[in-house]
């Protein structure tokens, strides 16, 4: 009989897995299962590769913040020189 869902939630990834072990002996595995794992495996390829473009994103975000700074901050120093001359 399946664990109730408030049940399995409440058990940590290395209960979990004990669990698995144990039930996985005597229980025949289908193509979905198989599937699911393909998917799973997909997914997690997937958000490795947007973290790290988000990092990328964030690191020019960084970037183009301080340029803007650098060239307002040079700006005011032009025009102060232009206005004493």
């Amino acid at each position: 009989m399946a664990e109730s869902y408030e049940a399995l939630s409440k058990l940590s990834v290395n209960d979990l897995k004990k669990s698995y072990d144990s039930i996985a002996t005597s229980t025949a595995v289908g193509l979905n299962f198989y599937r699911e794992e393909i998917a799973r495996r997909e997914a997690d390829a997937q958000n490795k590769t947007m973290l790290a473009f988000t990092k990328q994103v964030r690191d020019m975000t960084i970037a183009i913040t301080v340029m803007t700074l650098l060239v307002l901050a040079l700006t005011v120093i032009n025009i102060a020189l232009v206005w004493r001359s």
